[in-house]
């Protein structure tokens, strides 16, 4: 049974650093007369090791001691099934299912605990977490979490072995030249959620030693396997998509020895990682009508490769005015799986490769000068520096090559690029409280990018900003924020290695000229003392101005109103309404014809909702919400020939929560959740084709996703 009292006290005293005087009942622990534990040295770096705790107490903390904690268990129904409501949540088909969440956890007056936390543990996605030790001496933890991600909808397909590395076609495939000679397809096609299912376990071990040093160890694996959608064939005659092996496993290490005093901090650390592909390839007949050169294809997938990093971080504080932080970092990132040859093709199996694998070697640096030094210049004016160089040298081997593009054509020999960068990053910022209503902030920053092996050699982007925050009455607070950047690039050269030209005019939209203007704003109202009303608007246009072929301009407003009202201290309702608008230009050239073409694109995404929660009576709590959202995108196309514009892309979701609880007693309370959620989408890419729409190609049939699902949850919840 869990023990619950209040703590005696005679008074409370506490000294800080930086002079500020906080509640004890927040941030210090109690000490119980005949029953004292010792008081901690502070790590945060606000108490003075000369001050005297052993008369701290509180009067007003309530202290759980020994084991408590709860645990929701019942059934659940799903309407319908459905893969898309079934992202994340793990509830993609339809029946009964068990529901079950808890926590646990343990107090002792020597400081020790222990923590466990359960979460949809019977389905599909679930989490458990656990941690426990010594307050001041030691932490264990561990962890482990499961999310499902579906990939495609509807999604069919004729291959066998589809999760291997090797897809064969059923042994009475009828072979054509297009899809409409596949007389066996339908047949044959079997439904293939795309599935992938991530698992993650992570452990972790801190030790706080004598004095303010302390030593922190985590380790974490993700396993991710399942299927995705994969596409190739035929040059300019057939493409295939099928479901290519996801088998991925990244494993990753981190430890610190940290210090932490009064004025400074330190940590010297260590972070190393791998990445491992249990399907290196993956190999599938060609459905098409081919020569027997071209029967099956082969893929390389992503490669094995592993990374390591030493880290230095430090923070120093001189006088209560001037602060200084800094983070040095060096690392090296590895690629050394053995290449496949460069084509299943027997016609070019004597084609040699310069080396057996990449040896790919990058050597990554970070070093933030003051990454954060924090001056007071005047008594309302602060000064905040910051300087951040970052590198990455890639050493890897320059070597030529002869890729056969789609298992059938040799191109001419090319070389690799192995680019590298150095990166800068140089802010500073002023903040000025001019009046007790009146705050004024401005800053500037440059960032320069030096890059090799690109088509632009280096860019510098210059920022300029400031801002004003205006306090005026207790019962409002208005923020406004005006920003504008100018990217400037060094002349736009050709790369000529063997590789596909690109248009002389095509400028690529990270490399080329934009000048940015960014405008946010902000009003928090509170007219009366339960209300709340929250009002902002966001502003973003970027202009291409040197850009004659690629994106030419984007512009994105967002606009937002929040309504917060407590109805009684334990019972409150909100609103929120909000629009989004992203709209682009982008102007091509036709490559057959050479006549210039212009596109824009416009999205728009509205968002509402409403809520309620709080308590009928003493036992009885009650919540509600409901969100709406449309998205519309339009896209068009003008090449000077009449087009008509593409169908609108559309998604319509509805989604509306209840949760009831009734207590029945001190210890039992019975609990119902319900969600209902609809979607409804329409996307012209791959509606209506099925997998032989397109002669040339056979695709997965994957169509736009369309359902309507209840889920009710009915639980019994006991209180320990």
């Amino acid at each position: 049974m869990i023990k619950r009292f209040l703590v005696p006290c005679s008074r409370l005293r506490f000294l800080l650093a930086s002079r500020l005087l906080w509640g004890a009942m927040l941030v210090m622990p109690a000490l119980i007369p005949g029953n004292e534990v010792r008081a901690e040295e502070d790590d945060s770096k606000l108490q003075s090791t000369e001050v005297d705790t052993s008369r701290w107490l509180c009067s007003l903390c309530i202290y759980p001691i020994g084991w408590f904690g709860s645990v929701d268990f019942g059934l659940g129904y799903v309407s319908d099934s459905s893969l898309k409501f079934g992202d994340y949540r793990g509830l993609e088909k339809k029946g009964l299912f068990l529901s079950i969440d808890g926590d646990a956890h343990y107090r002792d007056n020597d400081g020790r605990y222990f923590d466990l936390y359960g979460r949809n543990l019977a389905t599909g996605s679930h989490q458990f977490e656990m941690r426990g030790g010594q307050q001041g001496r030691y932490e264990l933890r561990l962890g482990y979490t499961e999310i499902p991600k579906y990939r495609g909808h509807g999604t069919q397909t004729s291959f066998l072995g589809v999760g291997s590395g090797m897809l064969t076609l059923p042994g009475n495939w009828v072979k054509s030249t297009l899809t409409s000679g596949l007389s066996t397809l339908d047949k044959s096609l079997a439904d293939t959620p795309l599935k992938t299912t991530r698992k993650t376990l992570d452990a972790g071990l801190t030790l706080k030693f004598a004095g303010k040093w302390s030593y922190r160890l985590d380790f974490e694996q993700q396993k991710k396997d399942g299927t995705r959608p994969f596409g190739a064939g035929l040059f300019l005659s057939n493409t295939t998509h099928f479901p290519a092996p996801v088998d991925f496993t990244t494993k990753r290490f981190d430890m610190a020895l940290e210090y932490a005093g009064e004025r400074s901090s330190l940590s010297v650390g260590f972070v190393g990682s791998s990445f491992e592909n249990g399907k290196s390839t993956v190999t599938w007949e060609n459905p098409f009508l081919s020569g027997p050169e071209t029967e099956a294809f082969r893929a390389d997938l992503a490669p094995d490769n592993e990374y390591y990093q030493f880290n230095l971080t430090a923070a120093f504080a001189p006088t209560a005015k001037l602060r200084l932080s800094g983070r040095a970092a060096i690392g090296r990132m590895q690629q050394d799986d053995l290449f496949v040859p460069y084509s299943i093709n027997p016609l070019f199996s004597d084609l040699p490769l310069p080396r057996t694998s990449l040896d790919g070697k990058i050597a990554t640096s970070t070093l933030n000068l003051a990454g954060k030094l924090t001056a007071r210049l005047a008594r309302r004016l602060d000064l905040t520096a910051r300087v951040k160089l970052d590198e990455r040298d890639n050493k890897t081997a320059v070597d030529l090559w002869t890729p056969v593009l789609t298992d059938l054509v040799p191109t001419l020999d090319r070389p690799n690029r192995p680019y590298s960068f150095e990166r800068e990053k140089y802010d500073l910022e002023l903040r000025w409280r001019a009046h007790k209503a009146v705050r004024l902030m401005g800053g500037i920053a440059q960032k320069n990018i030096e890059r090799t092996l690109q088509s632009v050699e280096h860019t510098r982007e210059s920022t300029y900003w400031g801002e004003v925050t205006l306090n005026p009455w207790a019962v409002a607070q208005f923020r406004l924020k005006l920003e504008s950047s100018q990217r400037d690039a060094s002349p736009y050269q050709i790369l000529v290695d063997g590789g596909p030209l690109e248009n002389p005019l095509m400028r690529k939209f990270h490399l080329a000229d934009r000048d940015r203007d960014r405008v946010i704003f902000e009003l928090d109202l509170s007219p009366a003392q339960r209300l709340g009303i929250s009002l902002s608007y966001f502003s973003a246009e970027d202009q291409y101005s040197a850009s004659l072929v690629g994106l030419r301009q984007s512009e994105e407003q967002s606009l937002s109103l929040d309504l917060n009202y407590s109805i009684n201290p334990n019972t409150s309702i909100y609103a929120f309404a909000s629009k989004d608008d992203i709209d682009s230009e982008l102007s091509s050239i036709s490559g057959d014809t050479g006549l210039p073409w212009n596109a824009t694109t416009q999205d728009s995404i509205t968002t509402v909702g409403f809520g309620f929660t709080g308590k009928i009576n003493d036992k009885i709590s009650l919540g509600f919400d409901w969100i709406s959202s449309h998205a519309r995108g339009k896209v068009r196309t003008d090449s000077g020939r009449g087009e008509d514009p593409f169908p609108v892309l559309k998604s319509d979701l509805l989604n509306a929560r209840v949760h009831l609880s009734y207590a029945v007693n001190d210890q039992w309370a019975m609990k119902i959740y319900a969600e209902h959620e609809k979607y409804d989408s329409e996307d012209w890419y791959v509606d209506g084709l099925g997998p032989d729409g397109l002669l040339p190609v056979l695709t997965l049939g994957a169509v736009s996703p369309d359902y309507s699902v209840t889920v009710l949850r009915v639980l019994a919840s006991y209180e320990f």
